[in-house]
């Protein structure tokens, strides 16, 4: 019995952990694509694309902006997916851990733009373990060429990404298959802009 009890907590905790990660490596597929190829321009995700973009030249300015205005988007995809996880028998708590996190991902990206009286109690010791992104991790995407860092969620994607240069990666297949390199991010200094 102890043995079963032990197993199905580990089952748990890897189910529930594993889809915090697979949400927060989504959150960073998602963010890379709207940073380096993203246009303000096409019609049904331009405005999101826009709203990244401003938020380059003023990180703080989306805080303003409310609950629904910031979610609303994300929870619809959110919905379609847990349908789409439901029809397919594929609904489970890792598929449903996945979902619930990436539809905060804009929560946590808000919680790591705000300063620790803001955030409150809960949300700072969720940042001091890693699960939710700290400020100080998450200032490593707004600096420099703002090409790195960018998963959302928690602190312990990035660096694996980072250090497996996988966006890099990315991006030279997108080259090769596409003849796309880059845009280029106006908000970034010019002595940190690279040559595309």
């Amino acid at each position: 019995m102890p043995v079963t009890i032990v197993a199905t907590a580990l089952k748990t905790a890897a189910s529930v952990f594993g889809g915090l990660f697979l949400a927060d490596f989504i959150s960073g597929l998602i963010h890379w694509f709207e940073d380096r190829y993203g246009n303000p321009k096409w019609p049904v995700l331009g405005h999101t694309i826009r709203a990244n973009q401003e938020h380059h030249f003023k990180p703080r300015a989306f805080l303003a902006g409310s609950f629904l205005s910031r979610n609303k988007e994300v929870f619809v995809l959110g919905a379609l997916f847990l349908a789409g996880f439901w029809a397919t028998g594929t609904l489970n708590l890792f598929t449903g851990s996945a979902v619930l996190f990436g539809v905060f991902a804009n929560e946590f990206h808000r919680a790591a733009h705000r300063s620790p009286k803001e955030n409150g109690r809960l949300i700072n010791a969720l940042q001091k373990t890693g699960f939710a992104q700290s400020f100080q991790h998450h200032a490593a995407h707004h600096r420099m060429g703002k090409d790195t860092h960018y998963c959302v969620i928690t602190n312990y994607t990035n660096p694996v990404l980072e250090r497996a240069r996988f966006f890099p990666a990315l991006e030279r297949l997108v080259k090769i298959a596409t003849g796309r390199s880059p845009r280029l991010d106006e908000s970034v200094n010019e002595r940190y802009r690279k040559a595309a």
